[in-house]
């Protein structure tokens, strides 16, 4: 299953480039493949870094061990950041300090399974980090 990945921030690609050397070290996810797709360059772009980090999934536990890997490092954070992961299944927000458990909210759209809907986390919070169901 692959796994879109993008991050909000003040410091923009440099979180995306920490997030990225974070997957990469974990111990869980070194055989998962961890890329960064080609930008799209328009003709009155000066260059261009890809903005995106894309995860294939295997079988074998990898959807939790990217989820609490993801935790973690939000949870390592001394500014603002916003992680969009989006699945086959679906896509949620986690944002650094803003919920309790990400890892269980970030489990919701990587584990197999029935669709989801848009209820309420699982740790009970309505703070508007729920996922919103499928994707386009």
């Amino acid at each position: 299953m692959d796994i879109r990945i993008t991050v909000e921030s003040g410091q923009g690609e440099a979180d995306l480039r920490s997030l990225e050397e974070w997957l990469l070290r974990s111990r869980g996810l070194r055989r998962t493949p961890i890329t960064r797709p080609a930008p799209v360059i328009r003709p009155d772009d000066m260059g261009a870094v890809s903005d995106i980090l894309m995860v294939s999934l295997g079988a074998g536990g990898a959807g939790a061990v990217l989820a609490n890997a993801v935790s973690v490092w939000l949870q390592n954070r001394v500014t603002h950041v916003k992680v969009r992961i989006e699945s086959p299944r679906g896509s949620v927000d986690v944002e650094a300090g803003n919920i309790r458990n990400p890892a269980a909210l970030i489990m919701r759209i990587l584990e197999e399974g029935p669709d989801i809907d848009s209820g309420p986390p699982p740790d009970g919070d309505d703070d508007g980090t729920a996922p919103m169901g499928r994707t386009p």
